[in-house]
């Protein structure tokens, strides 16, 4: 099974992609994390996070930019820079429009830049977009890039 992993501070946006992956009925496994520290603990498999049945390395990482301690930048920047994550597509999924976080967020190695949509049945779409990426051969489908495309059309 494929995993997704969503990394928010916000709760809420927490309870908003939980509820859409559920009601798209998507068929990844997700998992979610509430700080872009707490993410890298994730995919180091540290702590509570030690067991890869149960917190398997993401297929797909959905990342907040505007987090504090550690910013999705950072955390951005640290996927890049590991051989178990440095090839896994990541969607920055933020609630900012400003044109050179976008540029800042595909220079650090974004696959994706969506913005957070304040509709459900955007939401809904967006996951069952990641859902059609997850299971088509890789590269073969890029359902997410259309919402990626929007957010750019967005800042101009």
């Amino acid at each position: 099974m494929k995993t997704l992993l969503f990394i928010d501070d916000d709760p809420n946006d927490r309870l908003l992609v939980e509820i859409g992956c559920g009601r798209a009925q998507v068929s990844f496994q997700l998992k979610t994390v509430e700080s872009g520290v707490e993410a890298i603990r994730y995919l180091s498999s540290e702590g509570r996070f030690a067991d890869r049945v149960e917190h398997p390395l993401p297929d797909l990482i959905f990342l907040d930019l505007k987090m504090p301690e550690m910013d999705g930048f950072q955390v951005l920047r640290w996927i890049r820079s590991h051989p178990a994550t440095r090839m896994t597509p990541v969607a920055v999924y933020s609630a900012s429009f400003i044109p050179e976080d976008i540029a800042k967020g595909y220079a650090d190695g974004a696959n994706y830049f969506i913005t957070k949509p304040s509709d459900l049945t955007v939401l809904i779409d967006i996951f069952r977009a990641a859902d059609k990426c997850l299971a088509a051969d890789p590269g073969n489908d890029d359902a997410l890039a259309q919402f990626s495309a929007l957010a750019v059309e967005q800042t101009r």
